[in-house]
C-alpha cells in the first residue's frame, strides 16, 4: 500500500470528463428525471469512491507493470469514452447524447468508464479494485439504464398527439 501516481492518473483520466457537465450542462433534461433508486445510487457512489481511493493508494499493484493487453483494453475504453464526450459537446450537449447507443451498445457512456476501471483492476491484479468496479457497475448501469429507458419513452412518437417527437 502507498500512494500511486499511476493510480491517480488512471482515476483522473477516467473521471475528469465528467467535469464537462459543469462547463457544458446538458440541455433538454426530461422532467421527472431521477435515478433508478437510492440503493443503486449508493452502490454507484461507493463504487466511485472505492475506485478512486483504491487506485490512488495501490502503489504495490501499479509499479513495475508492463503495457499488455489489459492496459491496451483499458486505454481503448478511455479513448472511446473521450470520443463520446467530444460528441456530446460538439453536438450541442443534448442530455439524450449521454445515453445514445453506440452500435449495439445501449449505454456506452456508462459502459466504457466501468470497463476501463475493470481492465485497470485486471492489469494491476487488484482484487479490491475489482470489488469496487462491480459495485460501480451495478449502480451506474442501473441508473443509466433507467434514464435511457425514460429518454427512449420520452422521445418516441406519441400516437394521437398530432406531433412527432424526435427519436434519437
Amino acid at each position: 500500500m502507498g500512494f500511486s501516481i499511476i493510480g491517480l492518473f488512471i482515476s483522473a483520466v477516467i473521471f475528469l470528463p465528467n467535469l464537462l457537465f459543469i462547463i457544458f450542462p446538458p440541455k433538454n433534461v426530461p422532467d421527472g428525471s431521477k435515478d433508478a433508486g437510492v440503493i443503486f445510487t449508493v452502490l454507484e457512489r461507493i463504487g466511485q469512491v472505492g475506485c478512486i481511493v483504491i487506485l490512488v493508494f495501490s502503489k504495490d499493484h501499479y509499479q513495475n507493470l508492463r503495457i499488455n493487453t489489459w492496459f491496451a483494453l483499458m486505454a481503448l475504453c478511455v479513448i472511446l469514452y473521450y470520443y463520446l464526450w467530444i460528441t456530446y459537446v460538439v453536438k450541442g450537449q443534448d442530455f439524450s447524447l449521454c445515453f445514445k447507443p453506440l452500435g449495439f451498445l445501449p449505454i456506452p457512456m456508462a459502459v466504457f468508464p466501468v470497463l476501463a476501471f475493470g481492465f485497470a483492476a485486471i492489469w494491476g491484479k487488484s482484487f479490491y479494485l475489482g470489488i469496487a468496479v462491480v459495485l460501480l457497475a451495478i449502480g451506474h448501469f442501473s441508473n443509466s439504464w433507467h434514464t435511457y429507458k425514460l429518454i427512449e419513452i420520452d422521445t418516441c412518437q406519441v400516437p394521437g398527439a398530432g406531433k412527432d417527437i424526435k427519436r434519437y
